[in-house]
This record gives C-alpha cells, sequence and structure tokens, in this order.
C-alpha cells in the first residue's frame, strides 16, 4: 500500500473486513486528528506598539530642540545659489593664510589670517549659535571646531526657552505639529539644508524651533494639509510655477531632495534693495519669486555665471541701469530685478494675494551710490582687494565659486585661489 493511501492509517485486516461506511468514519476521524496535527495555526506575534512622538502634545509658542532629520520640508525646492554662499563661505581652507607671532587677533584688517578665519571660520558658529536663538559665538578654536561637537566652541546665550525674550523667540524658525506629532518646517529650509550639508553638520545636528501651531487632530491627511494652505503654511508651487499636491513634497531636508528655484535665489539676492527681509510672513521670499517669474526679468536671457557689474544712475528722481555696463550678467539681472520690486507701490499685489509691503518692498534709492557700493561688497566682488587684503566677498561670487570648483575651500583649495 502507497504511503499515500489515505486509508492508511488502518490496520489491513480492519481494511478487509469492516464495512466500507465504518472505515470511512473511522477514516475521518483518524484524518481530521493528523491534519489538526500538521495545520494548527502558530499563535500570533504581538503587535508592535507605534511610538508615540514626544511633539503630538507641544502647543504653540513651545521651544523644541530637535534634529534636523525630524523636520519635514513644506516646499518643493530652495535657491542654491543662497545655500551654496553658506556652504563656501563659512567652510575655509584653512592653511591659506599663516598666523603671524601674534596669533589670532579677530576680525583685524591689517592681518589676512585673522580677518579670513573670523569672517569665515568663526561666522559658521556665530550664526549657528543665532539661528538657535542663543546670542552669539562666544568662543572658539580657530582649528578643531566642529558645530556636532558642541564641546568645541560656547554660544553667548543659554539655550532658548519658551519665557526667552521676544527678540529672542523671533530669531527660531518655526514648525507645526502634525499627525502623529510630525514636525513640518514653515520657516527655516534654506537656513537648516545649509547646516546639513555643512561638513561639520548634518542631519542629527541640534536645532531649536518655535512651535506656530499644533494641528497633530487633524482626522486624516487631506484634512491637516487643508489647514496648512488655510493658514498658508505651505508653499505647493515648483520652480516652474507649477502648482503641486503635498504628497509632491520632498519628506526630508537636503540638496539631494529640494530642487533648484532660479529666481528664489534671484529674491535673496535682491534683499536690501528690492526689499527688507524683516519681520515678513512666511514664504515671502517665494512670493517675491513667483511675481519675479512673472514680470520679468527672464533669466534665460542672462548670463549667470558672469559677474560684470551693472550699476544704476538716478536722474532726476528716476532710477534706470546705468548705459554701457553689463545688460545680461548676473548682477544686471539682480539689478534689473530690483529695479521692478522698488516700481511697485506698497498697495500692489505681488503674489497669493499678498501686498508688496506685507513682503518687506523697499522704496527706490535717492541715490545711485547707494545701491552701486551695496551690490559691489554684497552681490559680485571677489575675497581679495588690488593689494592682496582678505575682504569678504560677494554672496554671488561665492555662490559660482562654489558651483565651480564642485565645493567649499575645505576641500577644493586649489581652485578657490584661482582669479
Amino acid at each position: 500500500m502507497s504511503s499515500s493511501d489515505p486509508t492508511s492509517c488502518l490496520p489491513v485486516l480492519t481494511r478487509r473486513l469492516l464495512p466500507a461506511t465504518f472505515v470511512l468514519a473511522v477514516l475521518a476521524g483518524c484524518g481530521s486528528s493528523h491534519d489538526k496535527n500538521d495545520t494548527e495555526p502558530a499563535p500570533e506575534p504581538t503587535p508592535t506598539p507605534t511610538p508615540v512622538s514626544p511633539y503630538v502634545d507641544a502647543r504653540a509658542g513651545d521651544v523644541l530642540k530637535v534634529q534636523i532629520k525630524e523636520l519635514h520640508p513644506t516646499q518643493p525646492s530652495v535657491g542654491y545659489d543662497q545655500i551654496y554662499y553658506h556652504l563656501g563661505r563659512k567652510q575655509p581652507d584653512l592653511n591659506r593664510y599663516q598666523p603671524t607671532e601674534a596669533g589670532y587677533l579677530g576680525d583685524d584688517d591689517e592681518d589676512n589670517y585673522s580677518r579670513y578665519i573670523y569672517r569665515t571660520e568663526r561666522k559658521r558658529i556665530d550664526d549657528y549659535c543665532a539661528d538657535n536663538g542663543q546670542g552669539g559665538v562666544a568662543s572658539f578654536t580657530q582649528t578643531g571646531t566642529r558645530l556636532i561637537d558642541s564641546t568645541s566652541y560656547t554660544c553667548s546665550l543659554p539655550e532658548p526657552t519658551p519665557d526667552a525674550a521676544a527678540d529672542i523667540l523671533a530669531q527660531l524658525k518655526t514648525v507645526v505639529v502634525g499627525p502623529g506629532g510630525t514636525l513640518y518646517l514653515t520657516d527655516g529650509h534654506h537656513t537648516f539644508t545649509t547646516l546639513k550639508e555643512l561638513a561639520d553638520g548634518g542631519e542629527e545636528l541640534p536645532v531649536w524651533v518655535r512651535v506656530a501651531a499644533n494641528y497633530s487632530g487633524a482626522e486624516t491627511q487631506a484634512s491637516f494639509w487643508q489647514q496648512m494652505q488655510d493658514a498658508r503654511y505651505v508653499w505647493l508651487e515648483d520652480p516652474e510655477g507649477k502648482a503641486i499636491t503635498p504628497d509632491q513634497l520632498p519628506d526630508r531636508l537636503g540638496l539631494d531632495t529640494l530642487s533648484d528655484d532660479k529666481y528664489r535665489s534671484l529674491v535673496y539676492l535682491t534683499r536690501g534693495m528690492g526689499y527688507d527681509n524683516s519681520d515678513m510672513p512666511e514664504f515671502a521670499e517665494f512670493y517675491w519669486g513667483s511675481w519675479l517669474r512673472e514680470n520679468g526679468p527672464d533669466l534665460s536671457q542672462y548670463k549667470l555665471t558672469d559677474l560684470a557689474r551693472a550699476r544704476i544712475e538716478v536722474k532726476n528722481g528716476v532710477v534706470s541701469a546705468r548705459s554701457g555696463d553689463s545688460t545680461d550678467s548676473y548682477v544686471a539681472a539682480v539689478r534689473d530685478a530690483a529695479l521692478r520690486m522698488v516700481a511697485l507701490d506698497d498697495t500692489a499685489t505681488v503674489s497669493g494675494g499678498r501686498l508688496a509691503g506685507e513682503l518687506g518692498h523697499l522704496d527706490a534709492p535717492a541715490a545711485a551710490k547707494d545701491w552701486n557700493d551695496f551690490m559691489e561688497d554684497e552681490i559680485w566682488r571677489a575675497d581679495t582687494n588690488s593689494s592682496g587684503r582678505y575682504r569678504t566677498a560677494g554672496k554671488a561670487w561665492y555662490a559660482l565659486k562654489y558651483r565651480e570648483c564642485g565645493g567649499a575651500a575645505n576641500t577644493q583649495p586649489a581652485c578657490w585661489l584661482q582669479p
């Protein structure tokens, strides 16, 4: 008898002598017993409880210490040149200049080594302290300071708390608490992306943020995002000006997830000319960028790797581009954008129903020198003067140098010394 015979569980004699109906009944019993032993299900594992976010009960006004990796973007893009400026300026070649016997002297205009360290290495730490509501840098070492190592420097103020002074709390970037206690960043995408990309920063770098609202009680993701849109806490427009949905937003900060919005970079470079960035609503510079994308200048008509100067002139109270200067350099694009911005009235609608006055709109300059000197200092000049003295370069110079060299001076020192 084959082992696959279903009656094999009965003795041979029994199979021969008993009635068929009885045999079938017995087979049913022995077969079911055999099947039960083979198919009895294993006990189900105990489900792992879902971790409870420590932020789910945070209230508006609370100050949280978090890691950059815990922050979720509420915009699809950033202006890369704004970030490249910071990455290029704040990661110096520490061997570029050698100290004198006097050592580090701070911001000394007669000592290249000291001024270079002060305006690059020190600035990185100073800005980090300021962005976290901790004043500025109190102490650091000229070599060996790392942001991720809080023992290598000190800030001038303690960690911020909800009862800190209003001016300190105003410096903190803001978040909204979403379903499950997830933190959504509403301000500070450029700042924290820069900190993540710095060699001594990274996604585990601690930062302090202020809670703007808690929408964790939203019943669905759809209702949460509707609350975010109603409060203007999200920017749903890509770098081409096309609308996107919340599920198209990146899930984390970083240059590998956030796309490049050239008009957002352009707006940043007009800061102090076309608008003042103090006390503005979330995404103010994106509103300006959206308006410039529609109203010019057309960036495809400019050479965004050229920093030829482009000045203005003022005649009879009328401000215009200066004849004979560049008309198509990156500097010219900044100048032309700022000219369009200041031509608006405060009551003019910029984008998304926002008025120019709400977005820090500035008036046209009374004297050409005001803008021309500003553009030289803040936009296009190199980091040494004609006498070889070190100075802070223009923001666009740092950004383009970072692009050209494929990194900052700490990793590409030879390239950064090329004119």
